[in-house]
């Protein structure tokens, strides 16, 4: 007797779980390379030919390992500051062929192409929430480790031989110049408050303190304004984001009100003039010098702005103010004192607008990053104080009308970090294309 089965009626696959993506770690090394950058960024002496430092090393070499790994792995490279930057640098060529000294000006657009290229790293290694995380805590890491180490060292060398000269009280420490070291500090004080790292307040008070007397170590006046300018700004962003626009005008209207009596009151009762004559070197050769900064400053604006009104509107070309200067045998011939004056003079009208471009977008970035609820949970999680990150960049404001802050290496590493949280807000931020292919067999719905 034959037997027959009936065939069971055929049921689909059930959908099994994909296993979990393994996390895309290509971008490690060139982490570690820009982290070890911007740890040697107070690496400036010995000083090399062209404006070069050890520094300089470190971060060209994290350029060249980021290039490899955006190669090798097809990462989409973006390109933040190249149009103002890109404007000066063709403003600077062109006023540097039809100008009397090309060598200097060639040497002035290398140190932007420079410059330029190491903020791009920085913003291109931080595409992913990890990595950002990971940038703010290594300036953090590294800041507070260079303070404290710094400050023990100078110490040391105080206990040792004394400070009986006014060249020991103004520190230089290894940045190599003073007013270099200060902003170095103020800023490094804002992105700590910025990534509250270290994260137990009680080691974040104490480097924080020592950050705040190498500052003050310096007796740099700029990075003293700077700062508190940048503090000044860091409270209004927080009020606008939490009290809202109202209370940030009246906030800001009130800080510019006891700002303004403050300088009354040291005009009225001569703090400038009796700390000229004070025995104590630190306030001597800080507040002590604002006649004389003051006046150096004033000196050197007019006779740049001299220049201006006699030469052509391509300018006269990049680092060429102080030759020229001396040429005409002006009785103080110095560079160009701020980013203004030398954008204009050096690079005429079309390099200015390039500064203004530039300008404009370090704003437009600032507006994006104002508070944690723009960044979201994955950025704010790398930069729980973004309003601090705003003021760090009053910090580089302030430096931008003393000194010719666009060529300094920290505040390229600030842009950077800010185009950072800036330039991938809102995209998976996973490393890699490899990370945003599906798994086979899988829908891409």
């Amino acid at each position: 007797m034959l037997m027959t089965t009936t065939p069971l009626p055929s049921r689909p696959a059930p959908d099994l779980p994909a296993p979990p993506a393994r996390p895309d770690r290509s971008d490690r090394f060139p982490r570690w390379m820009v982290a070890a950058a911007i740890g040697s960024l107070p690496l400036l002496i010995p000083p090399g030919p062209g404006n070069t430092a050890p520094a300089d090393v470190v971060i060209l070499a994290a350029i060249a390992v980021t290039l490899l790994w955006a190669g090798s792995t097809r990462q989409r490279v973006k390109f933040p500051y190249v149009v103002g930057v890109g404007t000066m640098v063709i403003a600077g060529c062109v006023a540097a062929l039809f100008g009397r000294y090309p060598h200097e000006g060639a040497l002035a657009l290398i140190i932007d192409i420079f410059l330029l290229s190491w903020g791009i790293t920085v913003a291109n290694v931080g595409r992913t929430d990890a990595a950002a995380r990971f940038l703010v805590r290594a300036w953090c890491v590294t800041g507070s480790l260079w303070a404290v180490g710094l400050l023990a060292f100078v110490g040391h060398n105080a206990a040792s031989s004394g400070t009986a000269t006014a060249d020991a009280a103004r520190a230089s420490f290894t940045l190599g110049e003073q007013n270099g070291a200060g902003f170095y500090f103020a800023v490094t004080i804002l992105m700590i408050l910025a990534g509250r790292w270290p994260r137990r307040l009680r080691w974040r008070v104490p480097v924080l303190a020592c950050l705040l007397l190498d500052t003050l170590l310096t007796g740099s006046l700029a990075a003293i304004t700077g700062l508190l300018a940048g503090l000044a700004l860091a409270l209004v962003v927080r009020t606008a984001a939490r009290r809202g626009a109202a209370a940030a005008l009246v906030l800001g209207l009130v800080l510019a009100v006891v700002a303004l009596g403050g300088n009354q009151l040291m005009q009225r009762y001569q703090v400038v003039y009796r700390a000229q004559s004070s025995q104590n070197l630190l306030v001597r050769n800080s507040i002590g010098r604002a006649q004389q900064s003051a006046w150096e400053r004033q000196t050197i604006t007019q006779e740049t702005l001299h220049l201006w009104r006699t030469s052509t509107v391509l300018g006269l070309g990049p680092n060429a103010t102080k030759s020229t200067l001396k040429q005409q045998l002006a009785p103080y011939p110095k560079e160009a004192h701020d980013d203004w004056t030398a954008a204009l003079v050096e690079r005429g009208v079309l390099g200015f607008a390039g500064l203004l471009l530039l300008i404009g977008e370090i704003v437009m970035r600032a507006c994006r990053v104002g508070s944690s609820r723009r960044l979201g949970p994955g950025l704010s999680g790398g930069l729980p104080a973004p309003e601090f990150l705003i003021g760090a960049l009053a910090t580089m404001a302030v430096y931008s009308f003393t000194h010719q802050i666009l060529h300094d290496r920290t505040a390229w590493t600030l842009l950077g970090i800010l185009a950072v949280f800036s330039l991938w807000r809102g995209e998976a931020r996973r490393p890699g294309p490899a990370a945003a292919r599906p798994a086979a067999g899988r829908s891409t719905r």
